[in-house]
């Protein structure tokens, strides 16, 4: 029979004066707040199907992801962390209380500062977003919960029995106990998501003026999802569910470039052709842009321009 993979790394093996440089680059998906002077650090591993569980040990640090490295990494999952201390997470929500034993759950792809406090035996798990999407759609909500009370010690007391038996997962069951962790979460975590998801509409409406803006910025620009969520630090489906009102991202999108053509085509000292204009605001042909045009204000670009008095 077959375990799960299972690795070791602690600085004890290092010179002392490379041993926090050594651990920052264990975990470049973070900015760490730490005292290099004295530093030492230890962890271990194990690969259980979809998710990566570990078990750390060390100096007191604080990680955090700052709008810049995720935008710079692409980062795009979740970080389950039980700790033994008491700390605080600040996100763009405020900053929250995080008492000793209890679970905290942050998205890679959204900006958050930890407290520097002990690693003691600290259990994490990494989780995929597609893993944890699979059980709750909703996904996007679970930036900065904290789960406490009955709901969070069932799911903390699974993964310390995780931990405490992750070297006697076979192989082959690797993918099962994963799949009833994150049914796990899913349990633990839906009762919280409502009011979560109350005190987030505020945050999504400043989200979603910045994401409008940013576009109108850059209508002769190309659509690239992967890339507009990188420069608002958030992830695709964040971006996706933003927009849904509007009809979507694309369909946003176009509407504004319709507009810039059309206020163009309304400036008599406009004296670029029909094409140039539809170029300058993200056009490709001027078939497209007379199709599109057409459709939205019920005339063609030229029709529309002679009817304005600018031809």
């Amino acid at each position: 029979m077959t375990f799960v993979p299972r690795s070791h790394f602690t600085t004890a093996s290092l010179p002392e004066r490379d041993r926090f440089e050594a651990w920052r680059a264990l975990f470049s998906a973070h900015d760490l707040d730490a005292d290099p002077q004295g530093f030492s650090g230890k962890i271990e591993t194990t690969l259980i199907g979809s998710l990566a569980l570990r078990v750390m040990n060390a100096a007191p640090q604080g990680p955090g992801r700052s709008r810049s490295r995720i935008r710079r990494d692409g980062q795009d999952g979740f970080v389950l962390h039980l700790s033994r201390h008491a700390y605080s997470v600040e996100t763009e929500r405020g900053v929250i209380d995080v008492p000793a034993g209890a679970i905290s759950l942050n998205d890679l792809s959204q900006p958050y500062r930890r407290s520097r406090v002990p690693e003691t035996d600290s259990l994490i798990v990494a989780l995929p977003r597609a893993s944890v999407a699979s059980v709750l759609p909703d996904e996007d909500t679970l930036h900065g919960l904290i789960l406490q009370g009955g709901a969070g010690r069932l799911l903390a007391d699974h993964v310390r029995s995780l931990a405490a038996h992750s070297h006697a997962i076979a192989t082959v069951d690797a993918a099962h106990v994963a799949q009833a962790t994150l049914h796990m979460l899913a349990a633990c975590a839906r009762p919280s998501l409502e009011s979560i998801g109350r005190a987030g509409a505020p945050l999504d409406a400043v989200r979603l003026r910045a994401a409008k803006q940013l576009l109108r910025r850059q209508l002769s620009t190309p659509l690239r999802i992967d890339a507009l969520a990188k420069t608002l630090g958030m992830s695709r489906s964040q971006l996706y569910r933003l927009f849904e009102p509007e009809g979507g991202v694309a369909h946003y999108l176009a509407r504004q470039r319709l507009a810039a053509v059309r206020a163009a085509l309304d400036e008599p000292l406009e004296r670029r052709s029909i094409g140039e204009i539809g170029e300058a605001f993200g056009f490709g042909s001027s078939a497209v842009l007379s199709r599109a045009f057409r459709q939205a204000y019920g005339l063609s670009p030229r029709d529309y321009r002679a009817s304005v008095g600018g031809a």
